[in-house]
This record gives structure tokens, sequence and C-alpha cells, in this order.
């Protein structure tokens, strides 16, 4: 077999670090979600919150832009 050139077990392993990043966050969101237990500044709102002014506004403008 050949060796891998130096670009491609760099870029490897770049890769596989993106991967496990990922993997930590999507577990992190998932265990969030689970107890509910947000902290305020984060910018995710609850299911049960009722959507705010500005969301609306901004959904309504990006089906006009759609269209």
């Amino acid at each position: 077999m050949y060796r891998r050139p130096k670009f491609l077990e760099v870029l490897l392993d770049i890769r596989q670090e993106m991967a496990r990043c990922a993997d930590y966050d999507v577990d992190l969101f998932a265990e969030l979600v689970r107890s509910g237990d947000f902290p305020e500044s984060s910018g995710v709102r609850s299911v049960s919150d009722p959507p705010s002014r500005e969301s609306e506004a901004l959904a309504r403008t990006a089906r006009i832009r759609t269209k």
C-alpha cells in the first residue's frame, strides 16, 4: 500500500476532531432540551413560550421574500 500524503492525514485529524465536537454539541443540546434548563442569555426559547413580535415579523418577512 502507499503512504497517505501529510495533507490527508492532517485533514482526517481535523475532520475527526470536528465530528467529536459536533457530537458533544448535539449531546449537550439534547441534555438541555431534556432538562429544560436553558440559561436566560442563550436566546433559546422554550416550546411553551409564545413567539415574540420580532420573531413573527421576521417570519412574515421571510415568507414574503420566498414568494
